[in-house]
């Protein structure tokens, strides 16, 4: 029974109407065998009528309980085995038939209230396509979706659902992306934009070539995360299997006690099936997979139980500033060319290196770079150097793109570059100095824009009670107190390297804090790792995202993280609760059945009733209501290039 039961990874493979019906069919054979007690005629058939009852629903039980114990894992099945075997023993076929239908009964009702928790799994499997329309030349042909590999060419018609992650190659049209990432709008998509698998295409006719299929899919990614989350439990759960340890033998002892001290072996079969913990094992599971389920829907992903567990410990969040408190789509504002240099000069050699970065500054570059008309020659053997910038080979001369750090010695700079250094810094952009084999060439002034939604998205932050908010950030001082002014944060590390905001957040939990940590996922991946919570940005884009951090926002937006916060609270005084509970239903209905006060068919139901409710409170988390910040919004592009945040 609970041993069938104890896994939420179990309920996929349930068959409910059977198990159901099989059931009933057991409960109606044990109620005529109680009819025919009372017709003379009839009362041969009341033993047998019984004993095919017990087969029906009492064997399945036994046999869980006996695998379980071959398998020597934890199972307390065998707590109504042997109140069913104590049944038969005696007898008493009637009484062991009922007990085995309505332990049967509710543990289907509990499966079917803990699936609740799985609905947010079904709909993502549910939206995901069964075939795709692959063109070859000008050719269209439907095929199964198992046919379907990256580089493949797809027609996406009006009404159908993207079936891979790809870019578009041609046509325009808006795409609901609800099902993936949570937001409510459609979202205008064109050619060169990502698509993602699962999506709805509500006009256009779109061609889009396939980069990730199948499970690799952004879809399949997140069905992936929410039925694993249980397997890495948080500690609630790890309690509770350290209880039911020693759970089960305490059972026994109480029963044979109750027997002992009444004489009455009904009262120990009745403390048996009392005491088997179905509602303690159920609660810490559902309430994980209700909360990571539900958080999955609002485009928040989270890797397993017990980063849940450690999001609601949380009271102290540090931000990266570029791509997190920032919008990630830095403008260059300025081009300032040394002596000598023009302004198309300074920009060809800077884009000459961020050619193949996807760093929110390189796009700018590049992005300039186009504007502008401006030929990009790629330069060769580029290097990110984490925390100054980037380099390479170009002509056989040195091009060198970063902070003012990599020029060594700020005073090298001829003195207009140097006033200019000054002014970029006042207005609090970003400036970025372009080197040729260590001369100057020119500074590129680059402002990034603060995300709309951050002074909320913080202050909603303060209301959870999270006293300390700070920003790490690569940047100079005056951009980084710039940004900090505008969305409301008042503590600022500026001019750190990685290794810094390693620091940082070491002295921080040296501290007693615990500490979550919200960056790019790319550039700050040893700061995600070291956190006591590790948020990433770009859950779309950035498969490294969820490789190093233990959450994932899939819209890079921050103002999901008070609900994550809360949600995550709420889930662990859920887990504490309904072990409370579990146990208390547990003892009072041990306490009545070794006392007499429950026969052992009002024991079961009295057990049932208790694992009900206490599932059903679990399973509440997957409709809490997210009352956060307005966060509409188009999706950034996705960081292919690690590179370390100006």
């Amino acid at each position: 029974m609970i041993g069938r039961f104890a896994s939420l990874g179990e309920y996929r493979d349930l068959l409910p109407r059977r198990d159901l019906a099989l059931c009933l069919l057991g409960g109606l054979l044990a109620l005529a065998s109680l009819g025919s007690e009372y017709s003379a005629s009839l009362a041969p058939a009341t033993v047998w009528l019984a004993l095919v009852s017990f087969a029906i629903n009492g064997l399945p039980i036994i046999k869980g309980a006996a695998e379980g114990l071959l398998e020597r894992r934890i199972n307390v099945d065998e707590l109504v085995s042997l109140a069913l075997v104590a049944c038969l023993i005696q007898g008493e076929f009637l009484t062991a038939a009922g007990v085995a239908f309505i332990m049967k009964l509710g543990a289907i009702v509990e499966g079917m209230v803990s699936d609740s928790a799985r609905r947010s799994i079904r709909d993502l499997v549910a939206v995901a396509p069964e075939k795709a329309r692959r063109l070859s030349g000008e050719d269209e042909d439907e095929v199964p979706m198992e046919a379907v590999r990256p580089g493949d060419r797809l027609r996406v018609r009006p009404g159908d659902r993207v079936p891979v992650d790809g870019v578009i190659l041609s046509g325009r049209g808006a795409l609901d992306e609800s099902s993936i990432t949570g937001e409510s709008l459609p979202v205008d998509k064109c050619a060169g934009d990502e698509v993602f698998a699962g999506t709805l295409n509500h006009n256009g006719v779109l061609v889009v070539e396939a980069r990730k299929v199948g499970e690799e899919t952004m879809l399949g990614r997140v069905v992936r995360l929410v039925e694993e989350a249980e397997a890495h439990k948080p500690q609630a759960t790890r309690f509770i299997d350290r209880f039911v340890v020693w759970f089960t033998p305490l059972v026994l002892f109480i029963a044979a006690l109750a027997w002992a001290l009444s004489g009455e072996a009904n009262r120990a079969v009745a403390v048996l099936i009392a005491g088997c913990p179905c509602a303690l094992i159920m609660a810490a599971p559902t309430a994980t997979v209700a909360a990571v389920g539900r958080l999955s829907r609002a485009g928040v992903l989270v890797k397993g139980g017990r980063h849940l567990e450690a999001a609601a410990s949380v009271d102290a969040v540090f931000f990266d500033k570029t791509g997190t408190l920032t919008e990630g789509r830095p403008k260059v504002e300025e081009i300032i060319p040394a002596e000598g240099f023009g302004e198309a000069d300074v920009l060809a050699l800077a884009a000459c290196v961020e050619a193949d970065c996807g760093h929110p500054l390189a796009v700018a570059v590049m992005d300039a770079a186009r504007e502008r008309g401006v030929a990009v020659q790629r330069a060769r053997d580029v290097v990110q150097e984490t925390g100054a910038g980037v380099r390479g080979l170009l002509d056989g001369s040195r091009i060198e793109v970063g902070g003012a750090a990599i020029t060594g010695d700020e005073s090298a700079l001829p003195a207009s570059l140097r006033h200019t250094l000054d002014s970029i810094r006042e207005r609090g952009a970003t400036p970025l100095v372009v080197l040729r084999d260590g001369t100057p060439v020119g500074i590129l002034s680059v402002r990034d824009t603060p995300r709309a939604e951050a002074p909320a998205a913080l202050s909603a932050l303060r209301d959870e009670g999270i006293s300390r908010l700070t920003m790490l950030s690569g940047d100079h001082e005056r951009a980084a107190q710039a940004v900090a002014a505008h969305v409301g944060i008042e503590e600022v590390h500026a001019g750190l390297t990685p290794e810094g905001k390693l620091s940082v957040l070491s002295d921080t939990r040296e501290q007693g804090r615990r500490v979550m940590f919200v960056g790019d996922g790319v550039n700050d991946a040893p700061a995600l790792a070291r956190a006591d919570v590790g948020v990433a940005m770009g859950g779309l884009g950035a498969h490294v995202a969820l490789e190093s951090a233990d959450i994932a926002l899939v819209r890079d937006d921050i103002s999901t993280l008070p609900f994550l916060i809360r949600l995550s609270r709420r889930a662990l005084a859920l887990m504490k609760i309904n072990a409370g509970l579990g146990i208390a239903f547990n003892a009072l209905a041990m306490w009545g059945g070794g006392a007499g006060f429950l026969s052992p068919l009002q024991a079961s139901l009295a057990h049932n009733i208790g694992s009900v409710i206490v599932v059903l409170s679990a399973a509440s988390l997957a409709f809490a209501r997210d009352q956060g910040v307005t966060r509409s919004r188009p999706l950034p592009e996705s960081a292919a290039c690690a590179r370390s945040d100006a």
